[in-house]
């Protein structure tokens, strides 16, 4: 091994090499001014790397992810012979010298390619020529693997050597075999006062603080020798500039040096520049430089050990468990085997997301479920604030209480609290989890991006400290994006993820991967960039960004996606820590980071205001059907949980089945939806498990919902009671089952599917009204009308195309609100621009419903895509909606396609604002630049208005919309020959439902057939934006009336009311604490509301959380 001689300026080093009549020993290179080679890979990995010192700091190889600064053969080379009389060898190097050398010993990088040693030579044979025809064999070595320094190989020739040949008869398994530098020395005795000194020297700073002898860090100054090496004795003269000049004592060895480290004074060149003269004299002779040191950092690299949580994307969802669960039993193991290291390099396991505790609590032995409590309690495994990394563009207002539960309830057992969501993978995030964090007492959101696949302009935000605001101008939390969380996949779990992909034998999963060099494949290319795809020296780029203020960088260690404990980890930042003082290694957790940042720089992190929209909510469009129904779920669900506090006043929720509801509607929105390789045979099994979450979320929301009406339920009943589980009195439309008699009293009428409508009138607001069943005698009057292409009623007329069935007339109070068509379908394939999207043909429109309650239009056709098309429109007697109803039978297509339907409004100088969770967003002006603007994901409703007028959109079962055009046609990993990711939107009252695609290749599923339906609903209006009006009409449609068959008339009061029109009961759940309010406000100003509880009150609390969501819990 080669080592340098390290001189400190605070130390006096001396190291006599002997007394001055004995000969020197000089060491001199001898060039090679020829190379040859079996094979090279490519230009960039060419044999001339081995003699050029790329690679070399001082005696030191870098580890270049590229091998560029390296050679190496192509894969499984043929054996050939490298000269006349020589075996062949599969891998061999020529070296030529101008003339005849005396060669003493050689010096050989092994190939050193980050996470790619095993391309290194291993039996190695050398061979020798005095003239370069004939050889003969010098010696056969066994050169150890990778590796920074070189392997010494003493030679011993009788003659000079005019050419030398490197064999490798076996390398450490890989199919290539490669070098990184290989040097030839001789050695030459000469009286001292013949001994050569440099004709200079040139120094330069390194990356690194070394430990000084007096325990302070050091900036690490780099003296190179020019010509030859530097013998003997001498001193060394150091001038910092603000310090006191020292004079040290060196001696360079009886090798001499072709190099010395000298550290600077402790704090010098921290924060500034700093000016450095350094002299070196031996005798009457002496050589100087001078530089300016750059200023640098002392970083902390704070690295969070984890495995991605990616539910069924490796491999089944149960051996996904299998693997997270047991990473947390191995990760104690191994905190306990470091507890006697530094505190920096002990071992630590963050879980992500609380999924894997949550599983372990469910499904281990009693004695693994204590190890991890108590590993919990004593900080050893820390747990995510979230379930799961969840796309939370979708997730429902009280869903979050559903994402943060498991967490709370670990909370509980341990006394512990988890400050930080943390959310790996998906680029962006909904600015309704400000609130929904803040509520949750979640101070901090670490995000770790995807970093390549589909980011779009999100990758921008990285190590972008912020306190994000919350759309209620008061909560917030601390956020950072800190990169990608793939350069440990890079570096080092590219040896080991390939090999567990798909790998459902659990036998074959490792519980941890140790390796006999832990710092074999570390931290050094994600640093500095050597050759690491993406990452172009990371650490140098932030200390020259004005915006990064900071000496913290946050990184992940990650193998990859469910992949094992790497067990190396605290060996390898105990030994960098012993090697550098600064970048110092601290293995933390993500809740350490945040709380370093908060309590150091928490004063200066820059405020944010705005929302993060999500780029992989494409994905949602990828399985249509489950989608809808896990929207249509959680809706159910929450009202499911309304009716209980109305029907069973102080009896607690069937608690456990809402929690396993919720748990799996949560399942059906992580980020996973099927394998990595969707061709793959293991792809259904795991889409099968997937989709079973989506149908086990509606069943048992359904069950919870029919076991909350059991008790007032009976299918012979004569009454039809219509419950509200909206805070305000609502009247709507009631659909009852195939057979249904007719309802008294009340206008009613059966549909062409055999069902029975009727309107139910001013249903009071958390109450009931009843409808008794029988022979309907109410008068028949209606305002609807139906005629071939038009529809109507007292509020609104609808008009349709009969060429291409789209709805061209919307018209209320004598006003226009289609500025286009509305309802348009558009057939797009692939990445092409909107003017080639296909429409329908072979249409037809023809009545559907006539009648006094409803009335409505059906336009079949043909359509590309699918086997046919229905559009049905309906409009209700007195009410000023249109409902839109398109169901399609869709064709399996692999190739990439996108379904989008249109609708182009009348409303000028328009202004676009959407319901998010907890929030309300204007479209675009609210968006960060970084967010998604090709496509957008929502909650309830879109409303598009000026300072006269708008119309309120709803999609129930679509989420996803394209604001002004059809913009979602981005393919593949949305990077080089892709439309590019638009950075503003101008206004536009033109809204594209996008309402499937299949644009990924990966992770979602390739296709999907089979009868479809989506849902719209608009509500034309001839009055400005108002949040509460459109808020209500979104609510209403998500959560329709709920209409149940009893024996009699039910009388129900409302468990709580509240007197303010503009703030909503966001839910009601009886807990076993009592009764609990969440209350919304859509109100841009603080609101007072008056809160009355039905029934004895014994107290009350009110939490004041972030304005816009309060909670009141009553008993």
């Amino acid at each position: 091994m080669i080592r340098q001689l390290i001189v400190v300026v605070t130390m006096l080093a001396t190291n006599p090499a002997g007394g001055s009549s004995d000969l020197v020993t000089v060491v001199e290179d001898i060039i090679s001014t020829g190379i040859t080679a079996s094979s090279e890979f490519s230009p960039a990995q060419t044999v001339h790397n081995v003699i050029n010192g790329s690679g070399l700091s001082g005696e030191r190889h870098d580890s270049h992810a590229s091998a560029e600064t390296m050679w190496h053969t192509l894969e499984n080379p043929t054996a050939t012979s490298p000269a006349t009389g020589i075996p062949p060898y599969p891998a061999w190097i020529r070296f030529d010298f101008a003339e005849p050398n005396g060669l003493d010993e050689i010096n050989i990088w092994n190939h050193n390619q980050a996470g790619l040693t095993d391309r290194g030579f291993r039996q190695t044979v050398i061979y020798g020529s005095a003239d370069g025809s004939s050889w003969r064999r010098l010696v056969s070595v066994d050169l150890a693997q990778g590796g920074s320094d070189a392997h010494s190989v003493a030679i011993s020739s009788d003659t000079p050597l005019r050419a030398v040949i490197l064999a490798a008869e076996s390398n450490y398994g890989s199919a290539y075999y490669g070098l990184s530098e290989v040097k030839f020395i001789r050695h030459r005795k000469v009286p001292p006062d013949e001994v050569p000194f440099p004709t200079g020297m040139t120094c330069r700073p390194t990356r690194f603080y070394r430990h000084r002898p007096d325990g302070h860090a050091g900036r690490e100054i780099i003296v190179r020798f020019n010509g030859v090496r530097l013998y003997g004795q001498g001193e060394l003269d150091i001038a910092v500039a603000g310090y006191r000049p020292e004079t040290v004592e060196f001696s360079a060895g009886p090798r001499g040096a072709a190099e010395m480290s000298v550290l600077l004074p402790p704090d010098a060149s921290v924060d500034r520049d700093t000016r450095v003269s350094i002299g070196v004299r031996s005798g009457k002779r002496g050589i100087h430089d001078a530089l300016m040191v750059p200023a640098q950092r002392q970083w902390k690299i704070y690295v969070i050990p984890h495995s991605h949580v990616d539910i069924g994307y490796t491999n089944t969802q149960e051996n996904c468990e299998f693997i997270h669960t047991r990473n947390i039993l191995e990760a104690i193991k191994l905190a306990k085997e470091t507890a006697h290291f530094p505190p920096e390099s002990r071992f630590l396991w963050d879980t992500e997301v609380s999924w894997p505790a949550e599983r372990l609590l469910a499904n281990g032995t009693v004695e693994e479920k204590q190890a991890m409590l108590d590993a919990i309690r004593k900080g050893i495994i820390h747990v995510g604030a979230s379930y799961v990394n969840d796309n939370t563009s979708v997730t429902a207002d009280e869903e979050f209480a559903a994402l943060f539960g498991p967490t709370k309830e670990i909370e509980k057992l341990t006394g512990r609290q988890f400050k930080t969501m943390m959310q790996v993978d998906v680029p962006g995030m909904s600015w309704g989890t400000v609130q929904a964090a803040a509520r949750h007492g979640i101070p901090y959101v670490f995000l770790f991006n995807n970093g390549s696949t589909r980011v779009g302009l999100s990758m921008e935000l990285s190590f972008r400290p912020f306190w994000w605001i919350g759309p209620d101008g008061q909560s917030k939390v601390l956020c950072i994006q800190a990169g990608s969380y793939e350069p440990c996949a890079l570096i080092k779990g590219k040896h080991v993820w390939p090999s567990m992909m798909g790998q459902t034998d659990r036998s074959k999963l490792p519980a941890v991967v140790r390796t006999e060099n832990p710092r074999e494949n570390f931290i050094d290319a994600y640093l500095w960039g050597a050759g690491l795809p993406r990452y172009n020296n990371v650490l140098e780029t932030l200390e020259r960004d004005p915006l990064y203020p900071y000496d913290i960088l946050p990184m992940s260690w990650a193998l990859a996606d469910n992949t094992p404990v790497d067990a190396d980890l605290p060996y390898a930042a105990r030994s960098w820590n012993e090697e550098y003082a600064y970048p110092k290694v601290i293995l933390a957790s993500s809740t350490d980071i945040m709380t370093a940042f908060h309590e150091r720089y928490g004063d200066i992190i820059p405020v944010r205001k705005g929302e993060f929209t999500e780029y992989w909510s494409d994905g949602l469009g990828s399985a249509a059907r489950e989608t809808a129904t896990n929207r249509n779920s959680k809706e159910r669900l929450i009202q499911t949980e309304t009716l209980w506090s109305m029907l069973h006043a102080g009896r607690p929720a069937p608690r456990a089945d809402i929690h396993e509801a919720w748990r799996n509607i949560l399942l059906g929105s992580e980020h996973t939806w099927c394998f990595a390789d969707p061709t793959a045979p293991l792809q259904d099994v795991i889409q099968q498990v997937k989709f079973s979450y989506f149908r086990q979320g509606r069943e048992r929301s359904e069950a919870l919902l029919a076991e909350t009406l059991e008790p007032i339920t009976d299918p012979g009943g004569k009454t039809i009671t219509v419950f509200n589980t909206l805070s305000w009195s609502r009247t709507g439309l009631v659909t009852l089952p195939e057979g249904m008699t007719a309802v008294k009293h009340t206008p009613t009428q059966t549909l062409a599917t055999g069902e029975t409508v009727f309107l139910a009138r001013d249903v009071p607001a958390l109450g009931a009204r009843s409808f008794e069943l029988g022979s309907s005698d109410a008068e028949t009057r209606s305002d609807l009308k139906v005629a071939r292409y038009t529809l109507e009623n007292a509020l609104v007329k609808v008009r349709i195309d009969p060429e291409t069935g789209d709805i061209v007339g919307l018209v209320r109070g004598g006003v226009e609100y289609a500025g286009g068509p509305l309802n348009s379908y558009h057939y797009l394939k692939g990445d092409g621009v909107p003017e080639t999207a296909t429409g329908p043909t072979d249409v037809k429109v023809s009545i559907k419903e006539d009648g006094p309650v409803v009335v409505s239009l059906l336009v079949e056709s043909r359509a590309e895509g699918c086997h046919w098309l229905r559009r049905e429109i309906r409009l209700t007697a007195g009410l000023p909606t249109v409902e839109i109803i398109n169901t399609l039978d869709k064709i399996a297509v692999t190739a990439k396609e996108g379904v989008h339907f249109g609708f182009n409004f009348n409303i000028p100088r328009p202004r676009s604002r959407m319901d998010i969770p907890w929030g309300v967003v204007e479209v675009d002006a609210d968006f960060f630049p970084e967010a998604n603007r090709n496509w957008v994901c929502f909650q309830r409703w879109l409303d598009i208005s000026n300072h006269e007028r708008g119309v309120v959109w709803c999609s129930p079962d679509a989420p996803l919309f394209q604001h002004g055009n059809i913009t979602a046609n981005i393919m593949g990993g949305g990077g080089l020959g892709s439309p590019p990711w638009i950075r503003g939107l101008e206004p536009s009252a033109t809204v594209y439902s996008w309402a499937l695609n299949n644009h990924w290749f990966t992770n979602f599923p390739l296709s999907q057939e089979g009868v479809l339906t989506f849902r719209y609903g608009i509500l034309p209006r001839d009055t400005p934006y108002d949040a509460a009006v459109a808020n209500r009409f979104g609510m209403e449609q998500a959560r329709p009336l709920i209409a149940v068959r009893t024996a009699k008339a039910i009388d129900v009061t409302p468990p709580v009311s509240i007197d303010n029109c503009r703030v909503v009961v966001s839910s009601l759940k009886s807990e076993p604490e009592g009764l609990v309010v969440t209350l919304r406000s859509l109100s841009e100003r603080p609101e007072t509301v008056t809160i009355t509880r039905s029934g004895a009150l014994e107290e009350s609390t009110i939490d004041m959380l972030p304005q816009g969501v309060d909670s009141a819990t009553f008993k």
